[in-house]
């Protein structure tokens, strides 16, 4: 970003948030799970349909997991999370990370094909019609062991797998990005503790994931909404979070309004291209409360938001904490040497702490192939 619009965006910033902040050398259950579950152990973490678990209890389910997770794997060893039931997703998916081993997670059994090119050692599901010659299937129930200490970690070592937007490969996190994705993400939201969010994307794609890494990093309360009603309405909803098409079809037409959306910030509802100002305020007064965007996809993560304290109809927002952009040559994807305050439109070059390893490079950028335009006070608009 040019000086021009970087020294103009402070218009915009949200106080109390870093626009570079502290990424801390943690594993990312650490970081989340088990700190809130010293902090505040009995306030609630998830809350399904059919039961809600204390901060306490998923951490002694994760802890469990990747007790379990280790015993049946190797140094490295690719683990294969395919669960509908979002507690066990979750406990797998954090215990797999917490093991150090490299995840891949679904909500439910995928292509053979699929399970093929993961070449997993170990696949936890409920059934599997067809599980890969020579590889070990367990339940979640089978799994869980008695905890274990796991030594220091290499933070870098990629721990969860992400399909590419087009599912041409897959893009890899470790658990620097996702402690980084954590920070960023809780800070610029504005996330607290005793918060409640409903969720309505399961953690297997960025903006799912990105939620429920910030909301359990500090202490909030996730209410699932992927697999239908959320349980046990609470008095206020701080948050609706999914993508943008999810809600913008479950919440269309004569669908009543989300009543429980009230004293809290709004919905952050994730966009992966150009969406419709006249669509999201539609959304947003059917919701009765403020829209707020978070643009990113899988091999980006999440680069660009509108923050609670303001938002426009037009703007996708501005970058995320750790985020940084460039204008780049919408042709070849070549860097631009002047700054956003110089060129009118151009194609999105991201430089991010949140970034899985695996998005398509340019020098040092990450391309969206997006052509967007920053205007003077430092608000994206994506073409």
């Amino acid at each position: 970003m040019g000086k021009g619009a970087l020294g103009l965006l402070s218009a915009y910033w949200p106080e109390m948030t870093a626009r570079h902040a502290h990424v801390p050398l943690e594993r990312s259950s650490q970081f989340t799970v088990h700190r809130s579950a010293t902090s505040d152990p009995d306030r609630i973490a998830l809350a399904t349909p059919e039961r809600s678990v204390t901060f306490a209890e998923l951490s002694d389910l994760v802890r469990r997991a990747a007790a379990g997770i280790a015993q049946r794997t190797g140094e490295g060893g690719r683990v294969a999370v395919l669960l509908d039931d979002p507690l066990s997703q979750a406990a797998c998916a954090f215990g797999a990370w917490e093991a150090d081993r490299l995840a891949f997670v679904a909500s439910g059994p995928v292509p053979p094909a699929t399970l093929a090119d993961f070449a997993p050692d170990l696949v936890i599901a409920r059934e599997l019609a067809h599980a890969p010659p020579g590889v070990r299937v367990e339940t979640p129930y089978t799994l869980s062991a008695e905890p274990v200490t796991f030594g220091k970690a290499n933070l870098r070592t990629p721990v969860l797998v992400l399909p590419k937007p087009d599912r041409t490969g897959e893009v890899a996190h470790n658990h620097k990005t996702l402690v980084a994705t954590a920070v960023a993400f809780s800070s610029f939201f504005m996330f607290e503790p005793g918060a409640e969010v409903v969720l309505l994307e399961p953690p297997t794609g960025w903006l799912g994931l990105a939620v429920m890494l910030a909301a359990w990093h500090r202490a909030t309360t996730i209410r699932v909404a992927w697999t239908g009603d959320w349980a046990a309405h609470p008095d206020r909803v701080d948050y609706l979070a999914g993508s943008f098409a999810a809600a913008d079809a479950r919440y269309a037409g004569a669908t009543p309004a989300l009543r429980d959306v009230r004293a809290g910030v709004g919905a952050i509802l994730g966009v992966e291209g150009p969406f419709s100002p006249s669509r999201r305020r539609r959304l947003a007064r059917r919701l009765g409360t403020p829209v707020l965007t978070v643009y990113g996809r899988n091999d980006l993560g999440p680069v660009l938001g509108s923050h609670p304290t303001w938002y426009l109809d037009d703007a996708i927002g501005i970058p995320l904490p750790n985020v940084d952009t460039r204008p780049l040559d919408p042709a070849g994807g070549a860097e631009l040497t002047i700054g956003w305050d110089a060129v009118e439109e151009a194609e999105i070059g991201v430089k991010s702490a949140l970034a899985p390893a695996g998005g398509e490079l340019s020098g040092t950028w990450l391309r969206s192939r997006m052509v967007g335009q920053v205007d003077p006070t430092g608000l994206y608009f994506v073409r």
